[in-house]
């Protein structure tokens, strides 16, 4: 799952139907791949216009979902100022590596006593975070690729 505290809905204003709107939901929902996201953005596009910040946030969640449950990462979630990143298992190396990034020092944490391995980014006062999840998700991807090729 991804619970961020962002805008993230189609509204009304832009797809009056509430059938369409459904269906672009589950559409968006189905995103696997950038080039997914891509094709169903360029079709928004034709069909309805330039999509407002809240559909646009609702692709990229939904693309970021399938970029975390790609590395293992099986939630998450926002809370305050707080992003949560819950992890299917644990490998020192890779969550390491990650939380010794310049990024994130003194931000990211690794929370003891979790029932599932949990990282912690204590989010800047303007940051968005939404682009932080992508950022850390990705940046997590490319350790644990690094890690595999070594």
């Amino acid at each position: 799952t991804a619970d961020l505290t962002v805008t993230a809905n189609i509204n009304k204003d832009y797809v009056s139907s509430g059938e369409q709107r459904m269906d672009l939901y589950r559409r968006m929902a189905a995103i696997r791949t950038k080039e997914d996201a891509d094709e169903l953005l360029d079709e928004i596009v034709d069909r309805y216009g330039d999509p407002p910040k809240g559909g646009l946030n609702l692709i990229d969640i939904a693309l970021l979902r399938a970029e975390a449950a790609a590395v293992n990462v099986c939630d998450l979630s926002q809370k305050g100022r707080t992003l949560r990143l819950t992890l299917t298992s644990f490998e020192f190396e890779p969550v390491a590596a990650l939380c010794g990034m310049a990024r994130y020092q003194k931000r990211l944490f690794l929370a003891p006593n979790s029932e599932k391995p949990l990282l912690t980014l204590n989010l800047a006062a303007n940051e968005d975070p939404l682009r932080a999840a992508q950022q850390l998700v990705r940046d997590y991807a490319a350790v644990t690729q690094k890690m595999t090729k070594e």
